[in-house]
């Protein structure tokens, strides 16, 4: 059953791919991205997060939000 909830896979650099996964989709394509990494000798960090339900668009995690984070700072002015 697909969740509703929309996960990305992230690198240091940002979202490479995101989908309405269930975490254990997510987190079974984000181990595709690391034994592909693996077998081409790349070090690269790939991790699952939840995406932000406002800023989707703009790829960016649920949790740590540049977007949300800008509009909280204006909101403080």
């Amino acid at each position: 059953m697909t969740s509703s909830v929309e996960y990305g896979i992230f690198t240091p650099e940002g979202c490479i791919e995101a989908s309405m996964w269930s975490p254990e989709e997510a987190e079974r394509r984000a181990g595709e991205y690391r034994a592909e990494a693996v077998a081409e000798d790349v070090e690269e960090t790939y991790t699952v997060h939840e995406m932000c339900e406002d800023h989707r668009d703009a790829e960016q995690p649920k949790n740590g939000c540049e977007e949300c984070a800008m509009e909280l700072a204006a909101d403080g002015d």
